[in-house]
């Protein structure tokens, strides 16, 4: 089984730590000074305040909602602490400790930690909150915070989280403290938390059972342990909570062994992959997992961050290259396109093809018509405003996994690690500009030869790779996507991995898509951009603003002349998720499609809750209409060459185009 470095063993470097300084600088340094619930006194403050929480909520039922701003703070704050000390950012790290040591230092007397008014509540929000601090505590070590979180844990047994027998589809994650709990038990082999985790489990298995007839409102489907065993399509769960319930059996699997909790997660898995998946890399869910049948799916923020998570410990039980690629699809491609390039905005709802983005342009049916597919809505919609901070830091502080002696690239990106084997101090630096090259130089330095394995991936789209010791070829095989090197490392030593791709057309939602590598490639469409006015905190730095589309994108892929496709390979420079410093290129046949044309309405179909009925409304909006198959007598444009560019360095784009057979 692998485990994951602790945050003191690793830094960013290169592309990843300036995208860290990004965030510093953008939304994860400064979202507490433009609106809230970031600048909520929650977690740090002495104990929260809920007359603050209930304001925020608009009137709310307290009881049931007060958590809903400490889980948002709770993202925020575990984002920060992993940016910070990733980066070495003493802004970030003292900003972070403020919401974790003085939470530790109000603990009541019987060792609970938080508000007093979430005590008997969900837990849910606690389960992300401690994120935050696990991660402190494997940067820091210091001992109060895990002593501060045993205490929290063995005050009562956490089945009684199940004794209100509250069966709304929120209550599932009150199971999410098992992920904590066995973290705890993995750090003190106290058995007492791996009874705790084995118990709650059961009790959740026992309450939600699943039934596929069963009240949409009253039970879940497909996370229970049944469900995710079975081979039926998966449908109707919340995507955030299938992503974070699914991946207890695979925690639960780490550390007690059971098979069937592996071949359970393992299902869950690769059944959410084939049924949701989108081709930017992320499931789909707008709230609810909404299906990839049409251009117009699209994935929440939260997903990159929560799959990406979850996909951790699948690496970690299974070893299973695949896992590494699903990661890199996500975060290279749908994670890097949601947010701007300073980090200063991000959306709520992502898509790969969208051709304006105001507050009205979200025109999938939930909230259909209002700001939830902004980069810069008026105000936050929160979860993903807190959980976007997530993704890049937890994508770097689990490059590397370790299994005694084993060392493995689960995925690339430019970091050192520094680790012990035997006793020795050992450091891997990896230079690369990876994904925008695909070049990856692992250089070691050591006190002296040390006998240890490193185990490198080669990613599934490679079509070869090549593996060389200080210049000199290594004649290994990648045996099912994994190549192992064993031997005696000497101070000095570098392998270098290179790999070799192609352009690939991937045919998705009606239409076709481009890729090369780990990367999408998109058709940037150039913007106008709307300053709508300031959000609630009048912060100048962080406006309301809307994105327009100010260039031709009505274009159908001639797929027949894949042949005359081709990569220009322009210059990467540190900043490459920027387009100003992106050179890559594939040119593309491409002809007009003018009847494809962006769909005004005057009222909409939507609804508030994403199970209910839609009902009508009306609405002054135009959205991005839907790729379709061409018609035979369909009016097209002249044949002519467009350039695409990695999706990572648009906002406006078209990722998904028709297919145009000439």
């Amino acid at each position: 089984m692998y485990n994951e470095l602790d945050l003191s063993e690793i830094k960013a470097k290169g592309w990843t730590k300036k995208y860290l300084e990004t965030q510093a600088n953008g939304l994860t340094g400064e979202i507490g000074n433009v609106g809230e619930p970031f600048s909520l006194p929650t977690w740090g403050s002495e104990k929260g305040s809920k007359a603050d929480v209930e304001t925020f909520l608009g009137g709310i039922n307290s009881v049931d909602d007060s958590w809903v701003p400490f889980e948002q703070n709770g993202y925020w704050i575990d984002g920060m602490i992993r940016a910070g000390r990733l980066a070495d950012n003493e802004k970030l790290i003292k900003q972070a400790g403020k919401k974790i040591y003085p939470v530790l230092d109000n603990a009541d007397e019987d060792g609970y930690l938080g508000p007093t008014f979430l005590r008997n509540g969900l837990t849910w929000a606690h389960a992300v909150y401690f994120r935050a601090m696990m991660a402190e505590y494997t940067a820091t070590h210091d001992e109060r915070i895990l002593e501060g979180m045993k205490k929290h844990f063995l005050r009562r047994p956490i089945t009684d989280n199940y004794k209100k027998k509250d069966l709304r589809i929120i209550s599932v994650r009150n199971a999410a403290d098992i992920e904590t709990v066995l973290w705890l038990y993995g750090r003190t082999n106290d058995e007492r938390f791996l009874q705790m985790a084995e118990e709650s489990y059961a009790e959740f298995n026992r309450l939600f059972t699943d039934d596929s007839e069963a009240d949409v409102n009253s039970e879940m489907h497909d996370i229970t342990l049944v469900g995710m065993l079975k081979n039926r399509k998966v449908q109707r769960n919340h995507g955030v909570t299938y992503c974070e319930l699914c991946k207890l059996a695979a925690i639960l699997h780490k550390y007690t062994g059971n098979e069937t909790y592996k071949t359970a997660a393992i299902k869950a898995f690769d059944k959410v992959y084939r049924d949701q998946i989108l081709v930017d890399g992320v499931i789909s869910s707008t709230e609810y997992l909404n299906g990839n049948e049409d251009s117009h799916a699209m994935h929440e923020t939260c997903l990159v961050s929560d799959f990406t998570w979850a996909l951790g410990y699948m690496y970690m039980i299974t070893g299973d290259p695949k896992y590494g690629d699903w990661v890199e699809d996500a975060v290279f491609n749908g994670g890097l396109g949601s947010v701007d390039d300073d980090f200063k905005s991000n959306q709520y709802f992502s898509c790969p093809n969208q051709v304006l983005a105001d507050d009205h342009s979200n025109h999938v049916k939930f909230f259909r018509g209002q700001e939830w597919q902004s980069y810069a809505p008026e105000k936050f919609l929160a979860c993903c405003a807190g959980n976007v901070h997530r993704f890049v830091p937890n994508f770097i502080s689990r490059a590397w996994m370790r299994e005694g002696n084993v060392l493995s690239t689960f995925v690339y990106t430019p970091c050192e690690i520094n680790v012990r084997i035997d006793g020795t101090p050992v450091k891997i630096e990896e230079i690369t500009q990876y994904p925008f090259e695909n070049t990856v130089r692992l250089r070691i330095s050591t006190e002296k030869p040390t006998v240890f394995t490193l185990k490198l991936r080669k990613p599934a789209w490679a079509i070869s790779a090549k593996l060389t010791l200080n210049g000199e070829v290594l004649n290994k095989r990648f045996v099912k996507g994994v190549c192992s090197v064993a031997r005696t490392f000497e101070d000095g030593d570098e392998l270098v991995l290179s790999f070799a791709d192609e352009i690939r057309l991937v045919k998705n939602a009606e239409g076709v898509s481009v890729k090369k590598g780990a990367l999408l490639y998109a058709l940037p469409v150039e913007e106008e951009v709307v300053i709508e006015g300031l959000r609630e905190l009048g912060n100048v730095h962080f406006p309301h603003y809307s994105l327009y589309g100010k260039s031709e994108w009505n274009y159908g892929l001639c797929v027949k002349d894949f042949g005359q496709f081709f990569f220009e390979a322009g210059s990467v420079e540190e900043e490459p998720w920027r387009a100003s410093e992106n050179g890559l290129k594939i040119h593309v046949k491409v002809r007009q499609v003018k009847s494809w044309k962006l769909q005004k309405v005057h009222s909409v179909f939507t609804r508030r809750k994403p199970r209910e009925k839609c009902v009508r409304e009306q609405c002054e909006a135009t959205f991005t209409p839907k790729v379709r198959a061409l018609k035979k007598t369909e009016k097209l444009g002249e044949k002519q060459t467009l350039q695409l560019v990695p999706y990572a360095t648009t906002r406006l784009r078209i990722a998904i185009f028709p297919i145009v057979n000439q």
